[in-house]
């Protein structure tokens, strides 16, 4: 690789963290609470009603998410092939950083609730009914099927199952593939994504079963996975930097089209989602890259260094499962019209909404972390214990933490390989 590449074997960022990817993981979660938390009455003036409407568009954070999931995980994997116990320590390490958290909301909301609550009732009724697809990450086949969110303040746990499905097929992809023919893979699920969503659109199945089932979900997961692969090549990413910006610019240029020929920012038309989520895998990749290569003393560089971004970064996965079941808690607790009143501004009173409840979910994350979900990553050295790892040398996305072999992934915080 080139001298001055930030992710060379002679660069000093390798062997340490990148800070551009919690900052990128930052940027997904804050999208996503957005899209959310974008409640309220309709703002009466032009350039409110316009904000508002952008903030629509948050829902892309998830394939910002996929994207970043695959380079890092694929990365994660690649690196550790040839050390002994590949399966055992990766599933392992998988299962103590996700399912605490998962599996303790789930217990809490459908176990200890109810058993606190006098009248023995769910706070999350239709949720309850249908629990068992939620315990078996299975909630997009459920939402498919019945063609209906059908969880109430659960529904978007559908992105968690895509993931869980993603880590359950993907290290036995990567064992069994070198780095080129692992690539080969990767353009190959990117097609088999478009051709999924082609196949749903043509049979008339509902724009719900394109939006949510894996195997139509899968380009995001498969772009990051494939620039994962081609960074760890000899060059690769001074390849990738060259054609980086392009694909932002022309993937944004498409996007916009759409959006424009649509009319509707939050349009679930069949064929629109078999555009946009390639379009979105490709710019977000793109993005990555020129994310990861920017010049820490550049615009995009202090950008990508944000403190505020890496923050929300890092507890990124508390935030993505706590918010949107509180929702309805937060209408009642900072409602956007008494907010809008209170302050004769509709578009105050809906960032204000915003803010509140963003930092409730921010406040219960950190607890989360602090208090449950990190303790259990101090079983890893029992279960899984440290070996030299033989390709040290191709740790090219400098995930790891100097000195503590430990990286920062996609559920923020502490992710190890």
């Amino acid at each position: 690789m080139a001298e001055n590449d930030p992710l060379s074997p002679r660069s000093p960022v390798l062997g340490s963290h990148i800070p551009a990817l919690d900052a990128i993981r930052g940027l997904a979660i804050l999208l996503v609470m957005l899209y959310h938390f974008n409640d309220g009455p309709d703002d009466p003036t032009l350039l409110g009603s316009a904000i508002f409407k952008l903030f629509r568009l948050g829902g892309c954070g998830v394939d910002l998410f996929f994207v970043l999931s695959g380079f890092l995980i694929t990365g994660i994997l690649f690196d550790s092939k040839n050390t002994p116990h590949y399966f055992r320590n990766f599933y392992i390490r998988r299962t103590l950083r996700i399912f605490p958290l998962y599996y303790g909301v789930l217990f809490f909301t459908f176990v200890v609730l109810p058993l606190a609550s006098r009248s023995g009732e769910s706070i999350c009724p239709q949720a309850e009914q249908h629990q068992a697809w939620l315990w078996l990450y299975a909630t997009n086949l459920l939402q498919a099927w019945k063609e209906s969110d059908l969880l109430g303040g659960f529904h978007h746990f559908w992105s968690l199952a895509v993931e869980e499905h993603f880590y359950l097929v993907w290290p036995l992809v990567i064992f069994l593939c070198d780095r080129r023919r692992g690539m080969q893979v990767c353009v190959g699920c990117t097609v088999l994504a478009l051709a999924c969503r082609i196949g749903l659109v043509v049979h008339g199945n509902h724009p719900i079963a394109t939006y949510v089932l894996t195997p139509c979900r899968i380009d995001g997961l498969a772009v990051g996975a494939f620039l994962a692969l081609a960074i760890r090549a000899p060059g690769g990413l001074d390849r990738l930097k060259a054609s980086a910006t392009f694909s932002v610019v022309a993937a944004t240029v498409l996007c916009a089209s759409v959006l424009w020929w649509k009319r509707d920012l939050s349009s679930v038309d069949g064929w629109v989602l078999v555009v946009r989520f390639s379009l979105q895998a490709w710019l977000f990749g793109g993005l990555l890259i020129r994310a990861i290569s920017a010049s820490p003393a550049g615009l995009a560089g202090h950008f990508w260094n944000s403190r505020s971004l890496r923050f929300f970064g890092e507890y990124s996965y508390g935030l993505y499962v706590f918010h949107h079941p509180l929702v309805p808690y937060f209408r009642r607790l900072f409602p956007p019209e008494y907010l809008a009143t209170r302050f004769g501004s509709v578009f105050l009173g809906r960032a204000l909404y915003m803010l509140l409840a963003t930092g409730a979910s921010l406040a219960l994350a950190l607890l989360s972390w602090h208090l449950y979900e990190k303790h259990f990553l101090k079983l890893k050295s029992v279960l899984t214990p440290h070996r030299p790892s033989t390709t040290a040398g191709r740790r090219c996305d400098s995930g790891w933490t100097k000195g503590t072999h430990r990286r920062r992934g996609i559920l923020g915080r502490e992710e190890t390989a």
